[in-house]
């Protein structure tokens, strides 16, 4: 590093202060995240100019970076397809499309494709990369992909063009219909959103307790899921659990998702129309389930 080298730390959990950030992020845009961070001292990049497949936030916290963004050449790039292997058919274009310091407190939204070059100014410099999934077209069609052996269509033997094309585009037609089914889409988004895990607290001096416990007024109450997938129809999946939900939890699970933090004596004032007690025995039921995540202090 004295001598202008870059340290990276790839997929950071487990550190408070950071998490703290990277949940804000997570929240906001409703997506999975993976954390990266990045110091340095010299002048050099830490890679020549290259583009992400993910939409990456980069949140500078300590000192100055100048950033040299470049349109993208290859749109939307999936995880296969790294610019150091696409870079001779899809070049960087020659002029940037914006060239800028990033100050201390930043944060900078760079989408998937576009190409980059960070660079420190030979200065102390740290930043986050908090990149973002969401559940991509291909996604589903692999999902789709996984129910085709139940036609048998799928599930015969290739000759020969001319004896199979009658074959193939009867299979066409059925995954066309399976692709077009409202009722996939929904069964995929609760596969994809189900295996999604958010990191919550360990309160074992409040939920551990045989004896009766209270959650304090003061409990800071966050959602264990970044996308709200289902609530529409009546249920949340958080953590790999599905609840379905009556009216008055539907209204509970919106009031935390519009205000992540939002502390249980206000959710209560919030929702003061409803019955208080039932209302914080769901809050408290809800934190066992792993739906919510109590942050008591």
């Amino acid at each position: 590093m004295r001598k202008g080298a870059t340290l990276i730390a790839n997929k950071i959990v487990n550190e408070p202060k950071i998490d703290i950030l990277v949940r804000k992020i997570a929240e906001f845009t409703g997506r999975q995240t993976v954390t990266s961070a990045y110091a340095a001292f010299g002048d050099r990049d830490s890679f020549r100019c290259h583009w992400d497949t993910r939409d990456v936030f980069a949140v500078q916290l300590i000192g100055r970076k100048r950033w040299i963004v470049y349109e993208p050449s290859l749109k939307s790039p999936l995880y296969m397809q790294q610019s150091k292997d696409f870079e001779k058919n899809y070049p960087c274009p020659e002029k940037p499309y914006m060239d800028f310091i990033l100050e201390a407190g930043d944060v900078f939204y760079l989408p998937r494709g576009w190409w980059h070059n960070p660079l420190p100014l030979g200065e102390e410099t740290f930043h986050l990369a908090v990149g973002t999934f969401p559940a991509y077209t291909m996604d589903y069609m692999q999902w789709i992909f996984q129910n085709l052996p139940e036609f048998v269509e799928a599930r015969d033997s290739l000759y020969t063009w001319e004896k199979d094309f009658e074959n193939l585009s009867r299979l066409s037609l059925k995954i066309g219909g399976l692709i077009r089914d409202p009722d996939n889409y929904r069964r995929f988004m609760d596969d994809f959103v189900g295996k999604t895990r958010v990191t919550s607290s360990l309160a074992i001096d409040v939920f551990g307790k045989p004896e009766s416990w209270q959650l304090p007024a003061e409990t800071a109450l966050h959602l264990n899921t970044y996308h709200l997938h289902g609530l529409g129809d009546g249920y949340i999946i958080a953590n790999g659990t599905k609840l379905n939900l009556d009216d008055d939890g539907i209204r509970l699970i919106q009031c935390v998702a519009e205000s992540p933090g939002i502390r249980l004596c206000h959710v209560l004032d919030k929702l003061s129309e409803l019955d208080s007690k039932k209302l914080y025995q769901l809050i408290c039921k809800l934190c066992q389930e792993d739906i919510l995540d109590p942050k008591i202090n």
